[in-house]
């Protein structure tokens, strides 16, 4: 629920509580008001492309590292052999059986495989559209009466419920967090300012009339 405050809270209050929320400084306001991001928030939201691609990579590399790591340890062999054998053991499971049991060939098999299908995931999960939007580093304005709401999903065994925040303008919803919730003026006027083709949210302000 929508906490009830009685004091007035200017609208310069209201943007500065929305910064802190939001995390834009002024200088990324004055560009956002330009169509653009600013360098800072490049920065900011690059990181959740980079974050996919490190875990990709590394779920990805390391089944390979490991398993070449300890094969050629085993073998008294070169990296470059035990990763020549790593390989031909993948694909001759029979072989691998032979050579270190079945527990152990089921650990080396299920392991890869569960790494593996990890490493899909979460490129599957890439922000393809956050990237783009990164790369042409323009935003797109929306204006309007910003109604804030909670949705809370309640957990089995007494646990905490998922609290989702979000803010809903003409139609269209916007995840937040519970700071930016509570920063604004629920059924106030405001500017938004979003990527255009990920629509993520990236900074807004009061609308000043006149």
């Amino acid at each position: 629920m929508i906490e009830d405050v009685s004091i007035y809270r200017s609208k310069e209050k209201v943007l500065f509580d929305l910064s802190k929320a939001m995390h834009f400084s002024p200088e990324s306001l004055e560009q956002n008001r330009r169509g653009k991001i600013s360098a800072e928030q490049f920065k900011q939201y690059i990181s959740r492309c980079v974050r996919s691609v490190v875990m990709t990579s590394a779920c990805f590399l390391a089944p390979f590292l490991i398993w070449t790591s300890m094969t050629a340890a085993r073998q008294q062999v070169s990296l470059d052999a035990a990763f020549r054998v790593f390989l031909s053991q993948l694909v001759h499971v029979g072989g691998l059986i032979e050579a270190q049991g079945k527990f152990g060939a089921l650990t080396e098999v299920g392991s890869t495989l569960i790494l593996l299908g990890l490493a899909f995931y979460f490129a599957s999960r890439f922000p393809l559209a956050l990237y783009v939007d990164l790369l042409e580093r323009s935003v797109v304005t929306k204006e309007g009466r910003v109604v804030a709401r909670e949705e809370q999903t309640m957990r089995p065994n007494g646990r905490d419920p998922i609290e989702r925040y979000y803010f809903g303008i003409k139609g269209d919803y916007y995840d937040v967090s519970a700071a930016a919730f509570r920063a604004i003026e629920n059924g106030s006027v405001y500017k938004l300012y979003l990527l255009p083709r990920s629509q993520v949210l990236i900074s807004m302000e009061p609308k000043v009339a006149g």
